[in-house]
């Protein structure tokens, strides 16, 4: 049954990007990434940069900087965990010097699930991120991205990041209070409403699979 299970979210996950390609996909870049610090906070480096808007790398958002604010993380020890942002949760885009800001908006709370030695943040596809903002300077960039949000009338996007190579079991690094860092990638993204629906579908079935283990 549990095979099924698997499959079945595992299905759901990976039919998601057909029905929501992502707006925003950025990375951290040379040495930058994650870090979490043994005590319930995640943190991530300013060498953040923007690596494709809408599928494109030539999108002239491409080699803007992200700003991510730090994350406490609860519900240690054992899973489901939950993250929170720290202070006012701000995602902050800007050009490349940090001297423009091209989008602002506010970070909610999410999932965080260890698969192995990743974590995944923010699985549930929904609006993570409100009250987007999307500036002048952002708005005469000429970007496809920041058009595209600029005028999606719901102004809130999906979140979601993919934090690698804890060198452990990511759910042991968070038990255990194991300081550790890496490189990470993520995306922002509109989503449509078929992708709501199949990623509320794979939240109710990493739920079920949570309380399953916690019987």
């Amino acid at each position: 049954m549990k095979r099924l299970i698997l499959g079945l979210l595992t299905c759901a996950l990976m039919a998601t990007p057909a029905l929501a390609t992502p707006t925003i996909e950025f990375a951290a870049t040379g040495t930058g990434g994650w870090y979490y610090n043994g005590s319930l906070t995640l943190s991530f480096s300013q060498n953040v940069l923007v690596m494709t808007g809408m599928g494109s790398t030539i999108d002239a958002l491409v080699g803007a900087r992200v700003y991510i604010s730090d994350l406490t993380v609860s519900g240690i020890p054992d899973p489901p965990y939950t993250v929170t942002p720290v202070g006012a949760g701000t995602i902050t885009i800007t050009s490349n010097d940090g001297t423009t800001i091209y989008l602002t908006g506010t970070l909610g709370s999410g999932d965080l699930v260890p698969v192995g030695s990743i974590g995944v943040i923010y699985t549930d596809i929904k609006g993570d991120i409100t009250g987007i903002t999307v500036t002048a300077a952002g708005r005469a960039l000429g970007s496809s991205a920041l058009n595209t949000i600029y005028n999606n009338p719901s102004s809130n996007m999906d979140f979601e990041l993919s934090l690698q190579g804890a060198g452990m079991s990511f759910e042991d690094m968070l038990d255990t209070g194991t300081p550790r860092h890496d490189g990470f990638s993520g995306a922002m993204t509109i989503p449509a409403p078929g992708a709501i629906l199949l990623g509320s579908i794979g939240a109710g079935l990493v739920g079920w699979l949570r309380r399953r283990r916690s019987l």
